[in-house]
């Protein structure tokens, strides 16, 4: 997970708009939206992320667990929520 010194650099670097950088700021000081459930035919777990440094929970092996993972491994991404 990005500093908030490093935040503010990339936003900066890009110039991103102060209306962005808002609700950006919202996204990353937020809980999880919702609460992960199990179905009869749903696979639910935690995955372990180094990459945020905390618990992402999935419902989904297949899609979930799986973006996830790609997330977690590709260079490109700079957090995920």
């Amino acid at each position: 997970m990005l500093t908030n010194d490093d935040l503010l650099l990339w936003f900066q670097r890009l110039a991103i708009p102060a209306q962005t950088r808002s609700i950006i700021d919202c996204i990353r000081s937020s809980g999880p939206s919702r609460h992960v459930g199990g179905g009869r035919t749903n696979v639910s777990g935690r995955y372990p992320s180094r990459k945020m440094g905390v618990t992402i929970q999935f419902e989904s092996h297949r899609v979930e667990l799986a973006g996830v993972y790609e997330m977690e491994h590709d260079a490109g991404v700079l957090e995920l929520f």
